[in-house]
Parts: C-alpha cells; structure tokens; sequence
C-alpha cells in the first residue's frame, strides 16, 4: 500500500495543480476583461474620430442641400454639370450611410424633442399638422443612435 508520506505528497501535488489552475483562470478571465475594454475603447475611440470628422463634414452638406434648393439657380446650371455634382452627393450620402449616419428631418414627420429643434410654432387649423413637422430649415445627423446635429424645424400647433 501507499505510505503515509506518498499521501501527503499526492497532497500537496493535487493543491498545488488546483493553485496553478486557479490562477491560469484568474489570467485567462484578466486576458478577456483587457480584450474587452480595448475592444470598446477602440470603438469609442473609432466613434469620436467619425463624430468629429461628421461635424466637419456636415456644413459641406449644407451647402449642397443649399445648392439643390435654390431652384432658380439649379436649374440655370447646365445639366451635365448638374448630374455630375448629384453623382458626388449620391456618393457622399452612401459612404456616410457605410459609416452608421443617418440624415433625417422631413416635412410631417412627428416632432421629436431629442431629434429636432424647433425654430417657430406655426398655428395650424389642420388637426393633422398638429406635433407635425411643417418645413425642415435644416436636416438633422446622428450618428449611430447619437445625435450630432438636430434638424432645425418648423413645427405645426
């Protein structure tokens, strides 16, 4: 039979193998919170850079909607130049949609307190228009669910 001693040694072995495993899982759970946080710091980190080149990009956008609202001008324009620069802006809006932004705000969508700012309270008889977007001065982005920029609106009451 086994002796007292080799008892004792299986012991003190199966401790210390329980130790090495404990503190392997110890690291390995520490190896995945690290994974982790870089994972999400990296991602905020990814976020802020687009949330600032957005905002550098968002008068740029402006100035086209500006450009295709003044129909007077727009449509003096010749039209090859015309689908040229609405070719640019169909690009422009794509790559924005790939990088997670939204660009929202039309006429009779439900005010929304977060989404827009309201610029004036236009009286209305029409129970329909009532809480309702009736123009949109300016479109608003968000970026993800973060807004960047409220859309600027008129709101019907």
């Amino acid at each position: 039979g086994s002796s007292k001693k080799d008892k004792e040694k299986i012991q003190k072995l199966e401790a210390e193998k329980q130790e090495y495993l404990d503190g392997w899982q110890r690291s390995r759970a520490e190896l995945v919170n690290a994974k982790k946080q870089y994972e999400d710091e990296r991602k905020l980190f990814v976020s802020i850079g687009k949330q600032s080149i957005l905002e550098d990009i968002i008068p740029i956008l402006d100035n086209f909607d500006a450009a295709f609202s003044n129909k007077e001008a727009w449509e003096a324009t010749p039209v090859t130049w015309r689908i040229g620069i609405e070719y640019i802006h169909k690009q422009f809006m794509s790559a924005l949609e790939n990088h997670g932004v939204t660009i929202y705000g039309s006429a009779g969508d439900t005010f929304d307190a977060v989404k827009h700012e309201p610029l004036e309270m236009v009286p209305t008889d029409d129970e329909t228009k009532k809480n309702k977007l009736v123009a949109v001065v300016q479109k608003g982005y968000a970026l993800g669910d973060k807004i960047i920029r409220p859309a600027k609106v008129k709101v019907g009451e």
